[in-house]
């Protein structure tokens, strides 16, 4: 049946491939709905709220992010100037930062947010395809669908992941006030839609696919190009750009892969897009990472172009649903590209990565589910319904089951293993949490094989350069050390972990060259203050030492070795009273080293 023609609002306001909705429709029951929707949400993903830490990014970012744990213009001006895990992204750290401020550093708080930000999102979701097509089924079907997808734990059960949640937050936010902005030609909510870009801008880099968004979102509001649509496009194409010059700037910690040709590539991409179309109807045999083939490339994956080609050329044949599905592939491919564009240099694709992108493809599955639903035959109208109703149960419990894996690192990198065992990122994170768990046979075999895997993956040499300090062999640590240093220049603590390498060698001069690079690139590294501290009393020189010493406890004020080294210090000033109140409460935090200092110098009480 050829939908109603569509109707227009103030001269500007078109609805796509609908029915008009009754005016009258009760507003209340509207909200009631979202309510249910939000709240189904919360209880399929509410059982990863007592997950733990993934030491894939989590620790630098979160557990050992000092700056996050104060608001103050330091740490402000920090976060806005320096790149967190070689991405720019300030309000990331804002975020983590009023966690910090309200949980004191639970795990849960993070998580909570996490899951708050998605809710959010499903609202945003809701809001946006009721407004886009005022088709209320397909807006309860969109949001549903979005809020309980498997592949979405991805993003919200990861708590590193929280650049997607917040860009995804502003995106929306933003296409919601062009929309209004589209329906009344004002210039204050042109102006708003603006601002919100730059704030999903100032999330993650990869919100810079939004103007092109909304070129596709006037499309399905009928406007036709010209000359005024296009200038209004400038201001979010000009921070479309310098996103990416910062990006393309800050992103020095990966090395892109080799042995591909450009037609590798262009194959490899079909292919990572072939598997997120799949997993959005099938989204079993999950995993954190997807290895891509090596060359040479498997006979099949010449046939995902012309696979591709054929399903957009199937579904265009679709006359009255064009605008949607237009609309539909137009979203998910220009969002997903962001993610595809740097043409493999993370070495796998990730379920992460189809976040808001499944927004088109589940905007199209909604707008056919909906005309089945309003199509005359029983038969079909009850199996749309029974479809439907087991792919929400379906999905719901797969949400529930995949929450598990993310229990920690252990759990989430051994099932990415098991399903995907090329990968070396994932053997690289079970190696750190098994190096943080003291466990350091089993992580020295993580590392290798993560450099066996990709040979340019520096991280595992920054471990492997951590365990063979532990144990006492520092000339192989500070190999492993130089190397990281040679392949991330810009790497703050590789140089902090070579100075500390350096004192134990005795190259006091050449510990204290390294931790004051470390120390100007980032400012907040306590233990490049406490390492060069501990150069200077080597050096002789123990006031500069003091002055190290008080910038690392400024940092962690429970920092105790800190207290023990500045206790050192002043008694080579000849301050024993400082030196004996320093030694006191470095005992009381846990040194015990200050206790012998203690006796040894003969201080009171």
């Amino acid at each position: 049946m050829t939908p109603a023609r569509p109707a227009v609002r103030g001269g500007a306001r078109y609805a796509a491939a609908r029915r008009p909705t009754s005016s009258t429709q009760d507003s209340s029951l509207r909200w009631q709905i979202l309510f249910l929707i939000v709240a189904g949400a919360f209880a399929v993903h509410a059982n990863g709220l007592g997950n733990g830490f993934i030491y894939f990014d989590d620790p630098e970012g979160v557990v050992d992010n000092v700056s996050i744990r104060e608001f103050s213009g330091t740490n402000i001006a920090h976060w806005f100037t320096t790149p967190l895990q070689f991405m720019y992204t300030p309000l990331v750290y804002v975020s983590y930062a009023i966690d910090y401020l309200f949980g004191h550093g639970a795990i849960g708080m993070y998580h909570f947010t996490n899951l708050i930000l998605h809710l959010a999102n499903v609202a945003l979701v809701f809001l946006l395809v009721r407004r886009l097509t005022e088709r209320g089924f397909l807006a309860c079907f969109v949001a549903v669908a979005f809020a309980i997808h498997p592949v979405n734990v991805d993003t919200v059960a990861w708590i590193s992941a929280r650049s997607n949640l917040l860009a995804t937050l502003f995106s929306l936010a933003a296409l919601l006030v062009y929309l209004r902005y589209i329906t009344s030609q004002r210039r204050q909510s042109l102006a708003w839609s603006v601002v919100l870009f730059g704030l999903a801008a100032l999330s993650k880099s990869t919100a810079v696919a939004l103007p092109l968004v909304l070129f596709l979102v006037d499309h399905v509001q009928g406007r036709r190009p010209s000359r005024r649509v296009f200038l209004e496009k400038i201001p979010f194409l000009v921070i479309a750009a310098i996103t990416i010059l910062v990006a393309l700037n800050v992103r020095q910690d990966v090395v892109p892969q080799h042995g591909y040709t450009v037609v590798d590539r262009i194959l490899l991409t079909c292919s990572a897009l072939v598997n997120h179309l799949v997993q959005s109807v099938y989204p079993f045999h999950l995993s954190l990472a997807y290895e891509y083939p090596h060359t040479p490339l498997p006979w099949y994956l010449y046939l995902f172009p012309f696979v591709l080609a054929a399903g957009t050329a199937a579904l265009w044949l679709v006359r009255p649903a064009r605008r949607i599905i237009v609309f539909g592939l137009g979203f998910f491919a220009v969002t997903i590209a962001p993610t595809q564009a740097v043409l493999l240099i993370d070495g796998y694709h990730a379920n992460r990565y189809a976040y808001l992108p499944y927004l088109g493809l589940f905007l199209i599955a909604g707008y056919f589910t909906d005309t089945a639903l309003r199509h005359r035959g029983r038969r079909l109208r009850v199996g749309a319904i029974g479809a439907t109703a087991v792919f929400a149960i379906v999905f719901a419990t797969l949400t529930v089951i995949r929450n598990t894996a993310w229990r920690n690192t252990e759990t989430i990198m051994s099932d990415a293993i098991a399903k995907e065992p090329g990968v070396a990122f994932t053997y690289n994170s079970r190696g750190i949490a098994r190096f943080r768990d003291g466990n350091y046979t089993d992580a020295t075999a993580d590392f290798e094989r993560t450099a066996e895997l990709d040979p340019d993956f520096v991280l595992a040499h920054h471990y492997l350069g951590l365990i063979k300090y532990y144990d006492r062999d520092y000339t192989g640590a500070l190999s492993e050390l130089d190397y990281e240093v040679s392949r991330l220049p810009t790497f703050a603590a590789a140089y902090s972990e070579r100075g500390k390498v350096k004192i134990a060698l005795r190259d006091y001069p050449g510990a204290y060259a390294d931790l004051s690079t470390a120390i100007a690139y980032d400012p907040q590294l306590a233990e490049a203050y406490y390492s060069r501290g501990a150069a200077g009393i080597g050096l002789g020189n123990p006031r500069g030492a003091i002055s190290d010493l008080n910038a690392a406890i400024g940092l962690i004020p429970q920092y105790a070795d800190a207290y023990y080294q500045r206790g050192v210090a002043e008694s080579r000033l000849g301050d024993t009273g400082a030196a004996c109140a320093d030694w006191k409460a470095a005992v009381s935090l846990g040194n015990p080293d200050a206790n012998r200092s203690l006796a040894d110098n003969h201080c009171a009480g």
